[in-house]
């Protein structure tokens, strides 16, 4: 631990943190580490994509994709 750390409790039902533990065990994680990560997202929320980006994904996901000849091409085809 470092220096700048501090002890938290919390009480959790037995069966919850008997679950938590063998989750934590099978990605091989420490309990510690296990829980800071299934809450990491929340306590640092990470940047979310624009619209413009989102069409992007969701184009991609549906197969509309851009064909280009070469980098030029594609270039061209975006517009940049």
């Amino acid at each position: 631990m470092s220096a700048r750390t501090t002890r938290m409790s919390i009480d959790v039902p037995l069966k919850d943190h008997k679950r938590i533990k063998v989750l934590a065990a099978a990605e091989g994680a420490t309990l510690r580490e296990f829980v800071i990560e299934c809450i990491h997202e929340r306590i640092y929320p990470e940047k979310r994509p624009n619209k413009k980006t989102i069409k992007a994904m969701e184009d991609a996901r549906k197969g509309k994709t851009v064909k280009a000849e070469d980098f030029d091409d594609l270039c061209k085809h975006l517009g940049i």
